[in-house]
This record gives C-alpha cells, sequence and structure tokens, in this order.
C-alpha cells in the first residue's frame, strides 16, 4: 500500500457485491476497474498475475487488485468474498493486509452492497463514501503499525479494561486513564493515533458490533439488545446503530 491512497480520489463506482463461494471469474484480463476485495472466514485464494506475481489471499484478507492488470484466481479454500469495483486516480501495486479492526471494515462493505442493491438516488454516493471509509480505515491501519510500541504499552490496561467491560454503561474515560496511569488528555492522543478513534467511539464501536451479532441471532427484542448493549435510552441505541451499520436495528438483517 503506498502514498497514493492519502489522496485518491473516486470516480465511478461500478458494483458493490457479496460474491458466493464458486461463483465468479476466475480469468481476468485487462481489468476494466479497480478493485478492493475482504475475504470472508475460511476463504483462501491465490492470485496469479500474467506477469509471474503471485498475491496470496489468506482468510479474512483485505486485498487490492489494480485496474488493467490480468491474472488467473487458484482457490484454497472455498468461500465467499465482498467486492467493489471502482474508477478512481489511483496507481498502486497489489497488496492484501489482514485489518485489526475487519469488524469496521466489514461493516462498511456491507453498507455498500446494501446501498448499491437498493439503488436509490444517493446509490453512487452513498456506496462511494462506504468505499472511502474502507480506505481510511486501510490507512489508519498503516499508520498505527508505525506507533511507536512503548507508548501503545501505556495504554495496553485501558484496552484490557474495554475489552472486558465495554458493555458497563459506567466504563468511563477517567477510569481507563487512572488504570494506564496517564492523563485523560494523553490516553486519547495515545489511543487516537493506534485505533484512528476516540477510547468512547471504540467502546461504541464494540458495542454496536456485539449488538449486530445479537440481532442475528433472532432471540431479543431491540429493547433488549440496547439494554444488553449498554443503552438506557433504545432511541439512542437506535441513532447509534445506524450511524455505524448504516441501516436501523429493525432493518438489519
Amino acid at each position: 500500500m503506498t502514498e497514493a491512497w492519502k489522496d485518491v480520489i473516486i470516480t465511478k463506482i461500478k458494483v458493490a457485491v457479496y460474491v458466493r463461494p464458486n461463483k465468479g471469474k476466475h480469468i481476468h484480463k485487462d481489468r476494466p476497474f479497480h478493485g478492493l476485495v475482504l475475504n470472508d472466514s475460511s476463504a483462501v485464494k491465490d492470485y496469479v498475475f500474467d506477469d509471474g506475481r503471485v498475491l496470496r489471499t489468506e482468510a479474512r484478507a483485505l486485498f487490492y487488485l489494480p485496474k488493467g492488470s490480468s491474472y488467473h484466481v487458484v482457490q484454497h479454500k472455498i468461500g465467499g468474498c465482498y467486492a467493489i469495483n471502482f474508477d478512481a486516480e489511483l496507481s498502486d501495486e497489489p497488496f492484501a493486509i489482514i485489518p485489526e479492526n475487519r469488524e469496521d471494515i466489514k461493516n462498511a462493505f456491507k453498507r455498500a452492497c446494501y446501498e448499491w442493491r437498493v439503488r436509490g438516488i444517493t446509490q453512487n454516493t452513498a456506496t462511494m463514501g462506504a468505499l472511502y471509509d474502507i480506505i481510511g480505515a486501510m490507512l489508519r491501519e498503516e499508520e498505527a503499525r508505525h506507533l511507536p510500541n512503548a507508548k501503545y504499552r501505556l495504554i495496553e490496561p485501558a484496552v484490557e479494561e474495554i475489552n472486558r467491560r465495554f458493555l458497563d454503561p459506567d466504563l468511563s474515560v477517567s477510569h481507563l486513564a487512572m488504570l494506564s496511569g496517564i492523563s485523560e488528555v494523553y490516553l486519547r492522543k495515545i489511543f487516537s493515533s493506534h485505533f484512528r478513534v476516540s477510547p468512547k467511539e471504540y467502546i461504541t464501536r464494540k458495542r454496536i458490533d456485539y449488538a449486530r451479532h445479537l440481532i442475528s441471532s433472532g432471540q431479543f427484542e431491540i429493547r433488549e439488545v440496547s439494554e444488553m448493549c449498554g443503552y438506557s435510552d433504545p432511541a439512542h441505541f437506535s441513532r447509534e446503530f445506524k450511524r455505524h451499520v448504516g441501516v436501523s436495528p429493525r432493518e438489519y438483517h
């Protein structure tokens, strides 16, 4: 991944779709669009380019296929993937990463596919917005890799506490700062440098991701999911859910 992504200008969305296992083309000649793809939890494939390069994409990988490239796909483990094909002022080589914030990226892919499928008046702009969110997440991960380990170790107690108590409505940034032995201001600064979101937003994203699983189970009412995820106000929960997922809890499936 190069600096080109920092100022990328997307000019057109061709398609945003979930490609089911064993579907899609296996041979591509002079690819007409750029592509960003997210493998599901089982897919493992090699993209063998005509110039001899091989791009291994593991399960859960996020990867880029350049416009104009020619390749064939060798499937090692069957699985599906989310794909967005687009035009942009962009020049880069193929790459694959395993993102740490995969759920956020997966949600953005799902939102792109939903907006493209609905085909409303905002189809192109809404899908483009989701794609920019994915690119932003990629850039944040790349930047976070350069955060000095010593600084990250300072906030490790806070991260561990969040992982244990993110559903607790009483969990506060002041408590996280105290656990880490640093000020709230410094905690937010290091946290934002590593995760590219504030501690509060990081907690919210974990709550909403958990809410998605509860709703998908079909066992709980929206009001119950709201309470289980630390929200006393179902309306507030619904607004936060739609802000992150793109649809309301009742529309989510």
